[in-house]
């Protein structure tokens, strides 16, 4: 399991350093949707050894699997709106919430890769 923490802390780093910087922030959003398959990917892979973790890690692995379904479908139901005034709430909800649930999870493999 510490190899699927250094492959996720990886393509976390990878995806937060453009943000960071101004110029390549088009790379940090290419980046993020990269993060966001290998993250759902490392997350099956977890699925398949949720009993040998303890009852805290299951409950940490539960709200992420929540967060990603809700973020998913919110994603859904915007673009399939026809409202475009706001783009604050698509930029919310495209890029910032997503990165904060790619923290979470990396904080989540953290936890893993230390039991």
């Amino acid at each position: 399991m510490k190899t699927l923490h250094y492959i996720n802390s990886f393509f976390y780093l990878i995806t937060i350093i453009p943000y960071l910087t101004i110029y390549f922030a088009m790379v940090g959003m290419y980046a993020q949707f990269v993060l966001g398959i290998v993250q759902v990917l490392i997350a099956i892979i977890i699925l398949f050894y949720i009993k040998k973790y303890n009852k805290s890690i299951k409950r940490h692995i539960s709200y992420y699997w929540s967060s990603v379904l809700i973020i998913l479908f919110t994603i859904f139901l915007l673009s399939n709106s026809n409202n475009i005034g706001n783009n604050s709430i698509q930029i919310i909800c495209v890029f910032i919430i997503p990165m904060l649930i790619a923290s979470y999870f990396v904080y989540i493999t953290y936890l893993i890769q230390k039991q």
